[in-house]
């Protein structure tokens, strides 16, 4: 089966190259990769700046984080799985014609829903949800700053936080061009960092936002501080700015905030299966099309190093996704 292999020293890319279609163990399903996302991460994992626990021992591993395909074998333990359904999941591998995974984490693909959208989606999703529900302790009603509004997680989280009742949404990107992408995907657009704080108390009528969820990293999070309510929440989850930032403790401390960082490169695979469990209950949001991803451009498997490219230039708007629907001659 074709693959794109990551780990070569000094590598910018991924390179083509040919593995054997995997068995599914105890647990596990075989999908047949019809699409996969890409993520920010796939960037990190390429230059060694993210654990890839499945690189063999000469670091070379298959790339890919998230898919959506349709189920073509399945390991003991995995009842009530069938043959030929529809999943989309994130799972380690994933840029290949076939993928293991783990099978709690294989989420059902809604109908009608495409390949290339229900691919778009698991990584953002389970970020989203797990940072905003499970974390934040969002319920029905209150305020979301989304930090990085037009990147594919943010744009999932816009229309995640409009859909469990938050209000306002609001939302920044650096890029007056973008203004209306955020706009585009429910929230109120910012153009920041600067006057952030004074931009999210306007807004607020002086309240301030309940959750902030920084998808940026850098200093709009700093900037952000004195915009969220006193009791409020930020969750730290992306990086793309820089990992370090200066806080005002004393505005950390005079609004006893929480500040909570968040990665699921260092959680178990039991912790990363509760994790889409808890999506059960929106699922129906994407079935109703509320929730779902914005799909900046869909690119051939074959063209892969165009997509990075693309990725890393920071011109997407929303999420690159590969498609692997055709498999090449001799491939099921």
């Amino acid at each position: 089966m074709r693959a794109l292999l990551g780990g070569r020293p000094g590598a910018r890319s991924w390179e083509l190259g040919e593995r054997t279609v995997p068995e599914p163990g105890a647990g596990e399903l075989l999908v047949r990769v019809r699409a996969a996302g890409l993520n920010r991460a796939d960037l990190l994992a390429l230059g060694g700046g993210y654990p890839v626990p499945h690189a063999g021992p000469d670091g070379v591993f298959v790339a890919g984080m998230e898919l959506a395909g349709e189920v073509v074998a399945a390991g003991p333990g995995t009842a009530g799985r069938s043959l030929g359904d529809r999943v989309f999941c994130s799972a380690p591998a994933a840029f290949a014609d076939y993928a293991v995974v783990d099978a709690r984490r294989a989420l059902p693909v809604p109908a009608g829903l495409s390949w290339t959208d229900s691919a778009a989606l698991p990584v953002a999703l389970e970020t989203v949800h797990d940072a905003l529900v499970t974390q934040a302790g969002f319920g029905t009603a209150g305020a979301v700053l989304v930090l990085g509004g037009t990147t594919g997680v943010g744009q999932v989280a816009i229309r995640l936080a409009r859909a469990l009742g938050a209000d306002p949404v609001l939302a920044t990107t650096t890029s007056e061009a973008k203004r209306a992408a955020i706009a585009a995907a429910g929230a109120d657009p910012l153009v920041g960092p600067a006057g952030l704080a004074d931009g999210l108390l306007a807004a607020t009528d002086g309240a301030g936002v309940d959750v902030v969820l920084d998808l940026v990293g850098g200093d709009q999070l700093a900037a952000a501080l004195g915009g969220i309510r006193i009791g409020g929440t930020a969750i730290q989850i992306g990086r793309l700015a820089g990992p370090a930032a200066t806080l005002d403790l004393n505005t950390l401390s005079f609004r006893r905030l929480r500040l909570i960082g968040t990665t699921f490169s260092v959680r178990t695979a039991d912790e990363r299966a509760a994790v889409a469990a808890a999506l059960t209950p929106v699922l129906d949001l994407v079935a109703d099309g509320r929730v779902r991803a914005t799909v900046d451009r869909v690119v051939p498997f074959g063209e892969a190093p165009a997509a990075l490219e693309h990725l890393r230039s920071g011109a997407a708007v929303g999420k690159v996704v590969l498609d692997l629907a055709d498999p090449v001659p001799g491939q099921a």
